[in-house]
């Protein structure tokens, strides 16, 4: 878990109560999530931002990890991204725009297995997000 600043703590937060707001809005998935601090829905002993299964079981199809642009590391990478990589399912990491290929370099440098989307916010607060 990286240690963020007051605001980019609120920016991760945002990002993933908006991710799992669509999803669930699809009606295809059952979502959990663990913002901040919590431990709401666990895989193993591992907590990642956002889980998804179908309504109907609770198959793993996937995970999503927020990342803020502080938290885009090595040590992110080796101690979330690569576990949460090896669970089943898809792994999406879910990055500021501006750090898509600086997430991605981590990812081949350290033979992660993820899928990515991206979130920017404009100048009037408005949060995008866009999956490849």
């Amino acid at each position: 878990m990286a240690n963020r600043d007051y605001n980019n703590q609120n920016i991760h937060d945002r990002v993933i109560a908006v991710a799992a707001e669509n999803c669930r809005r699809t009606g295809n998935w059952t979502v959990y999530s663990n913002p901040g601090q919590a431990h709401n829905t666990r895989i193993g002993n591992l907590y990642p931002d956002i889980i998804l299964t179908p309504p109907t079981n609770n198959t793993l199809q996937f995970i999503i990890e927020v990342e803020t642009a502080d938290s885009i590391n090595i040590t992110e990478a080796i101690n979330q991204w690569k576990p949460y990589s090896t669970l089943g399912g898809t792994f999406y990491l879910l990055v500021p725009q501006s750090s898509r290929v600086l997430a991605g370099n981590i990812c081949r440098q350290y033979g992660i297995q993820a899928k990515f989307a991206t979130y920017s916010i404009d100048i009037l607060n408005n949060l995008t997000i866009n999956y490849e």
